[in-house]
Protein backbone atom coordinates (compact mmCIF):
# COMPACT_ATOMS: atom_id res chain seq x y z
CA UNK A 1 0.00 0.00 0.00
CA UNK A 2 2.86 2.39 0.78
CA UNK A 3 4.59 1.61 -2.53
CA UNK A 4 1.31 1.99 -4.44
CA UNK A 5 0.64 5.37 -2.81
CA UNK A 6 4.18 6.53 -3.60
CA UNK A 7 3.92 5.54 -7.27
CA UNK A 8 0.45 7.10 -7.56
CA UNK A 9 1.90 10.45 -6.48
CA UNK A 10 4.83 10.21 -8.91
CA UNK A 11 2.95 9.71 -12.18
CA UNK A 12 1.83 12.59 -14.45
CA UNK A 13 -1.79 12.94 -13.30
CA UNK A 14 -2.69 15.47 -16.04
CA UNK A 15 -1.43 13.13 -18.76
CA UNK A 16 -3.38 10.29 -17.19
CA UNK A 17 -6.55 12.41 -17.17
CA UNK A 18 -6.08 13.16 -20.86
CA UNK A 19 -5.60 9.45 -21.51
CA UNK A 20 -8.85 8.59 -19.71
CA UNK A 21 -10.69 11.04 -22.00
CA UNK A 22 -9.37 9.09 -24.99
CA UNK A 23 -8.19 5.64 -23.77
CA UNK A 24 -5.94 4.66 -26.69
CA UNK A 25 -2.22 3.89 -27.09
CA UNK A 26 -1.35 7.51 -27.63
CA UNK A 27 1.54 9.69 -26.40
CA UNK A 28 0.08 10.00 -22.88
CA UNK A 29 -0.41 6.22 -22.76
CA UNK A 30 3.23 5.49 -23.57
CA UNK A 31 4.46 8.15 -21.16
CA UNK A 32 2.46 6.65 -18.26
CA UNK A 33 3.41 3.10 -19.28
CA UNK A 34 7.13 4.00 -19.21
CA UNK A 35 6.90 5.55 -15.72
CA UNK A 36 5.00 2.51 -14.43
CA UNK A 37 7.63 0.18 -15.88
CA UNK A 38 10.40 2.14 -14.13
CA UNK A 39 8.47 1.90 -10.85
CA UNK A 40 8.09 -1.84 -11.41
CA UNK A 41 11.86 -2.26 -11.84
CA UNK A 42 12.65 -0.16 -8.77
CA UNK A 43 10.24 -2.06 -6.54
CA UNK A 44 10.88 -5.58 -7.94
CA UNK A 45 7.12 -5.95 -8.27
CA UNK A 46 5.41 -8.48 -10.51
CA UNK A 47 3.16 -5.86 -12.13
CA UNK A 48 2.38 -2.16 -11.74
CA UNK A 49 -0.77 -0.87 -13.44
CA UNK A 50 -3.70 1.51 -13.20
CA UNK A 51 -7.32 0.55 -12.63
CA UNK A 52 -10.65 2.13 -13.39
CA UNK A 53 -13.70 1.46 -11.19
CA UNK A 54 -17.08 2.09 -12.80
CA UNK A 55 -19.27 0.05 -10.44
CA UNK A 56 -18.63 -1.38 -6.93
CA UNK A 57 -20.32 -4.62 -7.99
CA UNK A 58 -18.34 -5.22 -11.19
CA UNK A 59 -14.74 -6.02 -11.99
CA UNK A 60 -12.30 -3.10 -12.26
CA UNK A 61 -10.63 -2.47 -15.61
CA UNK A 62 -6.88 -2.44 -16.25
CA UNK A 63 -6.08 0.76 -18.11
CA UNK A 64 -2.26 1.01 -18.32
CA UNK A 65 0.31 -1.60 -17.20
CA UNK A 66 4.01 -1.03 -16.73
CA UNK A 67 5.88 -2.88 -19.54
CA UNK A 68 8.93 -1.93 -21.62
CA UNK A 69 8.11 -0.07 -24.82
CA UNK A 70 9.56 -2.89 -26.95
CA UNK A 71 7.51 -5.56 -25.15
CA UNK A 72 4.95 -6.89 -27.65
CA UNK A 73 2.97 -8.63 -24.89
CA UNK A 74 0.08 -6.31 -25.52
CA UNK A 75 -3.20 -6.49 -23.70
CA UNK A 76 -6.50 -4.91 -24.28
CA UNK A 77 -7.09 -1.56 -22.58
CA UNK A 78 -10.02 -2.08 -20.22
CA UNK A 79 -9.49 -5.80 -19.57
CA UNK A 80 -10.92 -7.24 -16.32
CA UNK A 81 -8.79 -7.44 -13.14
CA UNK A 82 -9.04 -10.17 -10.48
CA UNK A 83 -9.23 -7.88 -7.44
CA UNK A 84 -11.78 -9.43 -4.97
CA UNK A 85 -15.17 -7.76 -4.48
CA UNK A 86 -14.47 -6.59 -0.89
CA UNK A 87 -11.42 -4.66 -2.07
CA UNK A 88 -13.34 -3.31 -5.07
CA UNK A 89 -15.85 -1.69 -2.69
CA UNK A 90 -13.02 -0.08 -0.67
CA UNK A 91 -11.38 1.23 -3.84
CA UNK A 92 -14.69 2.54 -5.19
CA UNK A 93 -15.05 4.51 -1.95
CA UNK A 94 -11.64 6.06 -2.59
CA UNK A 95 -9.78 4.10 0.09
CA UNK A 96 -6.47 2.21 -0.22
CA UNK A 97 -6.82 -1.56 -0.29
CA UNK A 98 -4.82 -4.77 -0.13
CA UNK A 99 -5.80 -8.31 -0.96
CA UNK A 100 -5.01 -11.74 0.35
CA UNK A 101 -3.33 -14.35 -1.81
CA UNK A 102 -4.83 -14.47 -5.32
CA UNK A 103 -4.41 -17.63 -7.43
CA UNK A 104 -4.37 -17.21 -11.18
CA UNK A 105 -3.53 -19.90 -13.78
CA UNK A 106 -1.59 -17.41 -15.88
CA UNK A 107 0.00 -15.13 -13.25
CA UNK A 108 0.53 -17.85 -10.55
CA UNK A 109 -0.03 -16.66 -6.95
CA UNK A 110 0.29 -13.04 -5.91
CA UNK A 111 -1.05 -10.37 -3.59
CA UNK A 112 -2.20 -6.95 -4.67
CA UNK A 113 -2.43 -3.49 -3.11
CA UNK A 114 -3.77 -0.23 -4.42
CA UNK A 115 -3.88 3.50 -3.72
CA UNK A 116 -6.10 6.19 -5.27
CA UNK A 117 -4.85 8.49 -8.05
CA UNK A 118 -6.07 11.97 -7.14
CA UNK A 119 -6.13 14.97 -9.48
CA UNK A 120 -5.56 18.60 -8.58
CA UNK A 121 -9.25 19.04 -7.76
CA UNK A 122 -8.96 16.29 -5.11
CA UNK A 123 -11.02 13.83 -7.16
CA UNK A 124 -10.16 10.14 -7.38
CA UNK A 125 -9.74 9.41 -11.10
CA UNK A 126 -8.41 5.87 -10.75
CA UNK A 127 -6.23 3.53 -8.79
CA UNK A 128 -2.57 2.62 -8.91
CA UNK A 129 -2.19 -1.11 -8.20
CA UNK A 130 0.91 -3.19 -7.56
CA UNK A 131 1.20 -6.99 -7.53
CA UNK A 132 3.88 -8.93 -5.64
CA UNK A 133 4.62 -12.62 -6.05
CA UNK A 134 4.02 -14.68 -2.95
CA UNK A 135 7.25 -16.54 -3.67
CA UNK A 136 9.06 -13.29 -2.86
CA UNK A 137 7.21 -13.09 0.43
CA UNK A 138 8.09 -16.73 1.12
CA UNK A 139 11.75 -15.93 0.51
CA UNK A 140 11.51 -12.93 2.82
CA UNK A 141 9.85 -15.14 5.43
CA UNK A 142 12.55 -17.79 5.12
CA UNK A 143 15.29 -15.15 5.28
CA UNK A 144 13.77 -13.55 8.36
CA UNK A 145 13.43 -16.92 10.09
CA UNK A 146 16.97 -17.91 9.13
CA UNK A 147 18.47 -14.64 10.30
CA UNK A 148 16.40 -14.70 13.46
CA UNK A 149 17.13 -18.30 14.48
CA UNK A 150 19.98 -17.30 16.77
CA UNK A 151 17.84 -14.55 18.25
CA UNK A 152 14.98 -16.99 18.81
CA UNK A 153 17.33 -19.44 20.53
CA UNK A 154 18.84 -16.74 22.73
CA UNK A 155 15.38 -15.36 23.54
CA UNK A 156 14.20 -18.85 24.44
CA UNK A 157 17.21 -19.44 26.65
CA UNK A 158 16.68 -16.04 28.29
CA UNK A 159 13.04 -16.89 29.00
CA UNK A 160 14.08 -20.26 30.47
CA UNK A 161 16.69 -18.55 32.66
CA UNK A 162 14.20 -15.90 33.80
CA UNK A 163 11.49 -18.46 34.58
CA UNK A 164 13.99 -20.70 36.39
CA UNK A 165 15.35 -17.73 38.34
CA UNK A 166 11.83 -16.66 39.28
CA UNK A 167 10.96 -20.18 40.46
CA UNK A 168 14.19 -20.42 42.49
CA UNK A 169 13.62 -16.99 44.04
CA UNK A 170 10.03 -17.92 44.84
CA UNK A 171 11.17 -21.21 46.38
CA UNK A 172 13.84 -19.41 48.42
CA UNK A 173 11.32 -16.77 49.51
CA UNK A 174 8.80 -19.41 50.62
CA UNK A 175 11.57 -21.24 52.51
CA UNK A 176 12.67 -18.04 54.25
CA UNK A 177 9.05 -17.14 54.98
CA UNK A 178 8.41 -20.55 56.56
CA UNK A 179 11.65 -20.20 58.51
CA UNK A 180 10.64 -16.75 59.78
CA UNK A 181 7.18 -18.03 60.73
CA UNK A 182 8.77 -21.02 62.48
CA UNK A 183 11.19 -18.80 64.38
CA UNK A 184 8.36 -16.46 65.36
CA UNK A 185 6.24 -19.35 66.64
CA UNK A 186 9.19 -20.79 68.55
CA UNK A 187 9.92 -17.42 70.17
CA UNK A 188 6.23 -16.92 70.94
CA UNK A 189 5.91 -20.35 72.58
CA UNK A 190 9.11 -19.79 74.55
CA UNK A 191 7.95 -16.44 75.89
CA UNK A 192 4.46 -17.78 76.56
CA UNK A 193 5.94 -20.66 78.55
CA UNK A 194 8.04 -18.17 80.54
CA UNK A 195 4.95 -16.08 81.22
CA UNK A 196 2.94 -19.12 82.36
CA UNK A 197 5.76 -20.15 84.69
CA UNK A 198 5.80 -16.66 86.19
CA UNK A 199 2.02 -16.71 86.73
CA UNK A 200 2.27 -20.14 88.37
CA UNK A 201 5.00 -18.85 90.68
CA UNK A 202 2.89 -15.83 91.62
CA UNK A 203 -0.13 -18.06 92.20
CA UNK A 204 1.95 -20.30 94.47
CA UNK A 205 3.28 -17.30 96.42
CA UNK A 206 -0.22 -15.87 96.70
CA UNK A 207 -1.54 -19.12 98.18
CA UNK A 208 1.32 -19.12 100.73
CA UNK A 209 0.62 -15.49 101.70
CA UNK A 210 -3.07 -16.24 102.26
CA UNK A 211 -2.18 -19.21 104.49
CA UNK A 212 0.21 -17.08 106.58
CA UNK A 213 -2.35 -14.29 106.99
CA UNK A 214 -5.05 -16.80 107.89
CA UNK A 215 -2.74 -18.41 110.52
CA UNK A 216 -1.81 -15.06 112.09
CA UNK A 217 -5.47 -14.01 112.36
CA UNK A 218 -6.46 -17.35 113.94
CA UNK A 219 -3.73 -16.87 116.52
CA UNK A 220 -5.05 -13.39 117.25
CA UNK A 221 -1.87 -11.68 116.09
CA UNK A 222 -3.57 -8.84 114.29
CA UNK A 223 -0.60 -6.44 114.26
CA UNK A 224 1.65 -9.10 112.77
CA UNK A 225 -1.03 -9.75 110.12
CA UNK A 226 -1.20 -6.03 109.33
CA UNK A 227 2.58 -5.78 109.03
CA UNK A 228 2.62 -8.84 106.81
CA UNK A 229 -0.13 -7.46 104.55
CA UNK A 230 1.79 -4.16 104.26
CA UNK A 231 4.86 -6.02 103.03
CA UNK A 232 2.64 -7.85 100.54
CA UNK A 233 1.25 -4.50 99.34
CA UNK A 234 4.75 -3.15 98.68
CA UNK A 235 5.59 -6.28 96.74
CA UNK A 236 2.36 -5.94 94.73
CA UNK A 237 3.23 -2.35 93.84
CA UNK A 238 6.52 -3.53 92.39
CA UNK A 239 4.68 -6.21 90.48
CA UNK A 240 2.35 -3.74 88.79
CA UNK A 241 5.11 -1.32 87.92
CA UNK A 242 5.10 -0.99 84.14
CA UNK A 243 8.54 -0.94 82.51
CA UNK A 244 9.55 1.82 80.14
CA UNK A 245 7.70 1.75 76.82
CA UNK A 246 9.65 1.14 73.61
CA UNK A 247 9.24 2.38 70.05
CA UNK A 248 9.72 -1.24 69.04
CA UNK A 249 6.47 -3.19 69.76
CA UNK A 250 8.32 -6.49 70.14
CA UNK A 251 10.55 -4.99 72.85
CA UNK A 252 7.55 -3.54 74.70
CA UNK A 253 5.96 -6.98 74.93
CA UNK A 254 9.28 -8.56 75.91
CA UNK A 255 9.83 -5.99 78.67
CA UNK A 256 6.39 -6.70 80.11
CA UNK A 257 6.98 -10.46 80.12
CA UNK A 258 10.48 -10.33 81.57
CA UNK A 259 9.46 -7.74 84.17
CA UNK A 260 6.76 -10.11 85.42
CA UNK A 261 9.16 -13.06 85.37
CA UNK A 262 11.86 -11.17 87.30
CA UNK A 263 9.44 -9.77 89.90
CA UNK A 264 8.01 -13.24 90.53
CA UNK A 265 11.51 -14.09 91.81
CA UNK A 266 11.78 -10.85 93.83
CA UNK A 267 14.33 -9.44 91.41
CA UNK A 268 14.51 -5.69 90.93
CA UNK A 269 14.73 -5.25 87.14
CA UNK A 270 15.24 -1.88 85.46
CA UNK A 271 14.91 -1.06 81.74
CA UNK A 272 16.87 1.83 80.24
CA UNK A 273 15.74 2.53 76.70
CA UNK A 274 16.37 5.22 74.08
CA UNK A 275 13.91 6.37 71.39
CA UNK A 276 15.48 4.10 68.75
CA UNK A 277 13.16 1.59 67.07
CA UNK A 278 15.99 -0.81 66.06
CA UNK A 279 14.21 -1.43 62.75
CA UNK A 280 17.34 -2.82 61.06
CA UNK A 281 17.17 -5.96 63.19
CA UNK A 282 14.38 -8.49 62.65
CA UNK A 283 11.93 -8.38 65.61
CA UNK A 284 12.30 -12.15 66.15
CA UNK A 285 16.09 -11.84 66.25
CA UNK A 286 15.92 -8.89 68.63
CA UNK A 287 13.60 -10.80 70.98
CA UNK A 288 15.82 -13.88 70.88
CA UNK A 289 18.94 -11.89 71.78
CA UNK A 290 17.44 -10.02 74.74
CA UNK A 291 15.18 -12.85 75.88
CA UNK A 292 18.07 -15.29 76.23
CA UNK A 293 20.34 -12.73 77.92
CA UNK A 294 17.62 -11.67 80.40
CA UNK A 295 16.67 -15.29 81.13
CA UNK A 296 20.31 -16.09 81.92
CA UNK A 297 20.48 -13.01 84.14
CA UNK A 298 17.33 -14.09 86.02
CA UNK A 299 18.71 -17.62 86.49
CA UNK A 300 21.98 -16.25 87.87
CA UNK A 301 20.37 -13.58 90.07
CA UNK A 302 17.75 -15.71 91.78
CA UNK A 303 20.53 -17.84 93.32
CA UNK A 304 21.61 -15.00 95.62
CA UNK A 305 19.82 -13.34 98.53
CA UNK A 306 16.68 -11.32 97.73
CA UNK A 307 18.03 -7.96 98.90
CA UNK A 308 20.91 -8.18 96.39
CA UNK A 309 18.93 -9.31 93.35
CA UNK A 310 19.02 -6.74 90.54
CA UNK A 311 19.09 -6.66 86.74
CA UNK A 312 19.57 -3.71 84.43
CA UNK A 313 18.73 -3.80 80.73
CA UNK A 314 20.09 -1.11 78.35
CA UNK A 315 18.89 -0.67 74.75
CA UNK A 316 20.21 2.31 72.82
CA UNK A 317 21.58 3.57 69.52
CA UNK A 318 24.90 5.36 69.75
CA UNK A 319 27.37 6.44 67.04
CA UNK A 320 25.86 4.23 64.30
CA UNK A 321 25.71 1.26 66.63
CA UNK A 322 22.91 -0.64 68.31
CA UNK A 323 23.94 -1.43 71.88
CA UNK A 324 22.12 -4.00 74.03
CA UNK A 325 23.49 -4.66 77.50
CA UNK A 326 22.15 -6.88 80.29
CA UNK A 327 23.85 -6.59 83.68
CA UNK A 328 22.95 -8.72 86.69
CA UNK A 329 24.18 -9.14 90.23
CA UNK A 330 25.36 -12.58 91.29
CA UNK A 331 28.31 -14.91 91.23
CA UNK A 332 31.14 -14.06 88.90
CA UNK A 333 31.97 -16.20 85.86
CA UNK A 334 35.54 -17.44 85.86
CA UNK A 335 37.92 -16.78 82.98
CA UNK A 336 37.91 -20.46 82.11
CA UNK A 337 34.10 -20.52 81.94
CA UNK A 338 34.03 -17.35 79.83
CA UNK A 339 35.86 -19.25 77.07
CA UNK A 340 33.16 -21.97 77.06
CA UNK A 341 29.84 -20.22 77.67
CA UNK A 342 29.02 -19.90 73.94
CA UNK A 343 29.62 -23.58 73.24
CA UNK A 344 26.29 -25.35 72.49
CA UNK A 345 25.00 -27.17 75.56
CA UNK A 346 27.51 -25.68 78.02
CA UNK A 347 26.17 -24.06 81.19
CA UNK A 348 27.78 -22.46 84.23
CA UNK A 349 24.70 -23.19 86.32
CA UNK A 350 24.98 -26.06 88.78
CA UNK A 351 22.39 -28.44 90.16
CA UNK A 352 20.79 -31.67 89.08
CA UNK A 353 17.50 -30.05 88.02
CA UNK A 354 19.18 -27.51 85.78
CA UNK A 355 18.34 -27.58 82.11
CA UNK A 356 21.93 -27.04 81.05
CA UNK A 357 21.24 -27.58 77.38
CA UNK A 358 18.61 -24.88 77.20
CA UNK A 359 20.79 -22.31 78.93
CA UNK A 360 23.86 -23.24 76.91
CA UNK A 361 21.86 -23.26 73.69
CA UNK A 362 20.50 -19.80 74.53
CA UNK A 363 23.93 -18.16 74.53
CA UNK A 364 24.89 -20.11 71.43
CA UNK A 365 21.75 -18.81 69.66
CA UNK A 366 22.62 -15.24 70.70
CA UNK A 367 26.13 -15.65 69.28
CA UNK A 368 24.81 -17.01 65.96
CA UNK A 369 22.31 -14.16 65.52
CA UNK A 370 24.83 -11.46 66.42
CA UNK A 371 27.35 -12.89 63.93
CA UNK A 372 24.68 -12.87 61.20
CA UNK A 373 24.48 -9.09 61.69
CA UNK A 374 28.30 -8.79 61.78
CA UNK A 375 28.07 -7.73 65.41
CA UNK A 376 30.09 -8.62 68.50
CA UNK A 377 29.49 -9.69 72.10
CA UNK A 378 31.45 -8.30 75.06
CA UNK A 379 31.28 -10.19 78.36
CA UNK A 380 32.51 -8.82 81.68
CA UNK A 381 32.21 -10.46 85.10
CA UNK A 382 33.73 -8.45 87.98
CA UNK A 383 32.82 -7.37 91.51
CA UNK A 384 29.89 -9.79 91.69
CA UNK A 385 28.32 -8.35 88.56
CA UNK A 386 28.12 -9.91 85.11
CA UNK A 387 27.43 -7.95 81.94
CA UNK A 388 26.64 -9.16 78.42
CA UNK A 389 26.87 -6.40 75.81
CA UNK A 390 25.87 -6.82 72.14
CA UNK A 391 27.00 -4.24 69.55
CA UNK A 392 25.73 -4.17 65.97
CA UNK A 393 26.91 -1.64 63.39
CA UNK A 394 24.12 0.14 61.43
Amino acid sequence: MEMAASIAKSIDVEAYERFLENPERNTDYWKIRKSLNEAKQHTAALYVYTLSFDDPNSRPKVMIAGFPSDDRNYYDIGMDCLVPLDQIKEAYAGKPYFTGKISDPHYTEYISAGAPIVNKAGETIGFLSIDIETTMLDRIDQTVVKNSTLGFILSGLLIIVLVSSFMLIQKWYNHELKKQVGDTEETYHSELHSLIQSVRSLRHDFANHIQVLNGLLKLGKQQEAIDYSNSMREEAQLLYKIPIQSNNPALSVLFQTKSLSAQSHNINIQFHHSNASFELIQPTDLVKILSNLIDNAIDATKEISKENRSIEVYCEKRNHEYIFRVTNSGSEISQEELTKIFIPGYSTKSGENTDKQVRGQGLYIVKQIVENYNGRIIVESLNRKTSFEVRVRV
